[in-house]
């Protein structure tokens, strides 16, 4: 999360140069078990640093997300055009699998239900902007896929203003204990 965040404020070239440094001493690390819960994320974000702390704190990881801040930036590449803003406009308009993005289709359900079963997670935590109409509208086609295709998963929302972080302790360490 710091780290990709980090690249919305820092110079491009430092950032990746940190990035690439990163990935080495990540693969020199041996791989470590684990006998927590893995999650996958999906929604706008997953802040405040608060709300990640839960999860540490209740040994839950986050083995992949599809958060709009996080990763969903690079799940496909800008296409090649000789004008910039033209070949944005292209990749908006392809852009699968966000509430944001209007799909009659709606994929996203879909392609998290692949992810959880790509990465081995345990369930999806649909992590709802407070008042993201977008993202409420798509919510029920979300939760009758999930619960079709036998993923468990947890709504929780989130509030970039709130201090306050009790209920969200108590519906994660809830949700564990049942995974």
């Amino acid at each position: 999360h710091a780290v990709i965040k980090a690249g919305f404020f820092m110079d491009k070239a430092k950032h990746t140069a940190a990035v690439k440094e990163i990935i080495a001493e990540l693969k020199a690390m041996p791989v470590q078990p684990w006998d927590g819960k893995k999650v996958i994320l999906t929604g706008i974000m997953a802040e405040p640093n608060e709300l990640l702390q839960v999860l540490v704190d209740n040994k839950v990881a986050v083995v992949a997300d599809d958060l709009a801040q996080e990763t969903r930036n690079f799940r496909q590449d800008v296409p090649e055009d000789d004008d910039p803003l033209m070949a944005l406009a292209k990749a908006w308009n392809e852009f699968d699998g966000c509430s944001l993005a209007t799909d009659a289709n709606k994929p996203k359900g879909q392609m998290l239900i692949d992810a959880v079963n790509k990465y081995g997670a345990d369930a999806v935590i649909v992590c709802m902007m407070k008042f993201c109409d977008p993202e409420e509208f798509d919510y029920p086609i979300l939760i009758q896929e999930f619960e079709a295709a036998g993923v468990r998963n947890l709504q929780i929302e989130i509030d970039q203003e709130s201090t306050a972080f009790e209920q969200v302790k108590t519906r994660i360490q809830t949700f564990a204990e049942i995974l």
